[in-house]
Parts: C-alpha cells; sequence; structure tokens
C-alpha cells in the first residue's frame, strides 16, 4: 500500500493512543477483571482497535517514520506492539489532552524532518472495510501535499444526529485527486448540543473523524495561532531533542501542560485551515461509548460476545446519566 514517493522520507504517521477511555473502564473491569484502556481491548478477531490503527499506519508509512504515543501507565501498549518495532514510542507523563497528544509527536518528528507530511489517527476507531480506509488515508495524505497550507480531515457520513462527534460543514471544492473532491471547510463543530447535532444532520454535515494529514509547519503554524501556551512549552523540549536534558525537560513541561482538545480547542478555531474529504461506503465509528461497541457487535452479527451483557448494562447506565442530565438541565431553566 506503500506510495511509491514515500522513500523520499517525506511521509510520517503518528497514532494516538494516550487517552485512558474513562468512560468505559467500568465495562472492562465487569468484562476482563481488570481495567485497560478500551483501545487495547479485542472485541473482534485477534487484534485490538490499537493493533488494528497502528498496522494501518505501518501500512502508509515506513516502521521508520512512524511515531506511537501513550500514556504513562499503559502497560499493555509494550505487548501490543510486540514485533511491529515503530519508530519511535512516546510516553506522555500524564495526560494533558488530545492537543498534547499531537504536538509531543509533532515536536520530534519536526527536529528530524521539517518539511514532512503527516497523518495523525486516533487509536479508538472502528472502521470497514479495513482496505478501502487505507486508500482514503493514502488519499488523504496526496491531498495534504497537494494543498500544504490545510490540515486535511477524512470525514464520515452519519447515520443519524449523534451530538458527541465533532461536525464537519463543507464548502466549495479545493482540489480534485482523481475523482475525489477535496473541499474547503464552513464550519467545525465540537459535540455540538442536540439541537444544533439534528440541523447539522439535516442539513447534511458530516462526522469529523481527527484522522488527518498535514505539513508538519503548517500544524506548527497554527499550533502557535491558538495555543500557545501549549506550543512555548514543546518549543522548549525542541531544543533539548537527544541531548542529556530532554527527559527533565519532558516531565517539566508536562507538569504544567495546560489539557487541550484537539478537536474544540485547535480544529474548531482553524476551519479556514481546514480541509474536508468524504468517505463513502465506509463505515466508521470512534469506540468511545458503550452503545457505540454494542451497535457495531449487533451488526456485524456478534450478540452472542462475551462482552455484550456488560455493553448492554453500561448502555442502559449512561442513557439513565443522559436523562437525568437533560431533566436537571431543563428544571435549572426553569428556575430562572
Amino acid at each position: 500500500m506503500r506510495a511509491a514517493g514515500d522513500q523520499l522520507g517525506r511521509r510520517w504517521s503518528i497514532v494516538l493512543a494516550g487517552g485512558d477511555g474513562v468512560r468505559m473502564q467500568p465495562v472492562v473491569k465487569r468484562w476482563l477483571g481488570r481495567t485497560i484502556p478500551i483501545h487495547y481491548c479485542r472485541f473482534l478477531g485477534t487484534r485490538s482497535v490499537f493493533q488494528h490503527s497502528l498496522d494501518r499506519a505501518l501500512s502508509v508509512t515506513s516502521p521508520a517514520r512512524t511515531l506511537v504515543v501513550v500514556g504513562r501507565g499503559h502497560q499493555e501498549a509494550w505487548r501490543q506492539i510486540g514485533e511491529r518495532n515503530p519508530g519511535m514510542v512516546l510516553v506522555q507523563p500524564r495526560n494533558a489532552g488530545t492537543a498534547a497528544g499531537l504536538f509531543l509527536p509533532l515536536t520530534y518528528i519536526r527536529a528530524r524532518d521539517p518539511e514532512a507530511t503527516v497523518l495523525i489517527a486516533p487509536a479508538n476507531q472502528f472502521v470497514y472495510p479495513e482496505e478501502r480506509f487505507l486508500g482514503e488515508m493514502l488519499y488523504a495524505v496526496r491531498a495534504a501535499e497537494k494543498l500544504p497550507s490545510h490540515v486535511v480531515i477524512l470525514a464520515a457520513r452519519p447515520d443519524g444526529p449523534d451530538g458527541e462527534y465533532g461536525w464537519i460543514a463543507c464548502d466549495r471544492e479545493l482540489e480534485k485527486i482523481g475523482l475525489r473532491s477535496i473541499r474547503a471547510v464552513r464550519t467545525l463543530l465540537h459535540k455540538p448540543e442536540p439541537e444544533l447535532a439534528r440541523l447539522a444532520y439535516a442539513s447534511a454535515a458530516m462526522w469529523n473523524t481527527q484522522v488527518m494529514a498535514a505539513h508538519v509547519d503548517t500544524l506548527w503554524r497554527l499550533g502557535r495561532r491558538v495555543l500557545p501556551e501549549v506550543m512555548a512549552p514543546f518549543e522548549r523540549l525542541a531544543a533539548v531533542i537527544d541531548t542529556v536534558e530532554e527527559s527533565q525537560v519532558l516531565r517539566d513541561i508536562y507538569e504544567r501542560m495546560p489539557v487541550r482538545c484537539l478537536s474544540r480547542d485547535f480544529l474548531a478555531q482553524v476551519p479556514h485551515a481546514a480541509a474536508v474529504m468524504d468517505m463513502p461506503g465506509l463505515w466508521w465509528s470512534e469506540w468511545s461509548r458503550p452503545d457505540r461497541i454494542m451497535h457495531t457487535l449487533t451488526r456485524l452479527g456478534r450478540e452472542t460476545a462475551s462482552v455484550m451483557r456488560h455493553l448492554r448494562a453500561a448502555t442502559a447506565e449512561f442513557s439513565s446519566s443522559q436523562s437525568l442530565n437533560v431533566a436537571t438541565a431543563q428544571h435549572a431553566m426553569d428556575d430562572q
């Protein structure tokens, strides 16, 4: 699957696996008897969603130019990486949000290859069919190479007005690669309120998968503009890479690193610099909630999987919690 130009040393990939999956921890605990982040769990076949994500990255770029970001307590990561041998595994001293999770590996890529184009993929996503998704990732990289001042985001077609996804409203066509259209972004929404999510769905907006490709300098420049409080510490780290001070500086900057969200605090602030590519005919789901995993397994005919009863219980608890939150919010509004 590697493109012919990959040997030039300009394409890199990042697998973002630093999250702890707090919402799914009760399900995992009841199912496995221990707590591990959801992306290290094997729901289907012999590989976890993390391993699927890493294998896809290794199919798009060479192992030497594949970086993985994990959390400090993610012992399972090392066993699952096994002999896959990515070029670098970066351990975050603490979870400071998805923005830091991205700019940490970008700091190292920029130090080694300032002209790089980078593919970024979260590790908690289910996609089908896999081979078609690999093609979409390569299209995104090619689009980023043609549009070096843009962040090219892969978008999935929604099956409902899910307000816990990010949404993208498209604008004019910017570029065409073969028959694929790369469009400008009119609006980026991060987890909109239910009414706005319904409006986004009705207006043919799409889900933001947060799988994206961009020139490393474009990401760095945009980060400086909208997240200076995040970028200044990483620029301090960049100055000491490959020195004896590196480890200590990494620990120091994470002690004070502000928690920022990649979707809300970064992408949603720079819609003018984003581009979007639709993925027709591809089934995508972010596995951060029990109902999404349960829906996927049911659709695949795996209703008898051992995890299903735990997912059903957690989904019922989640629905009750959501209803309580809505009722509480309505009560507060009535009291005003």
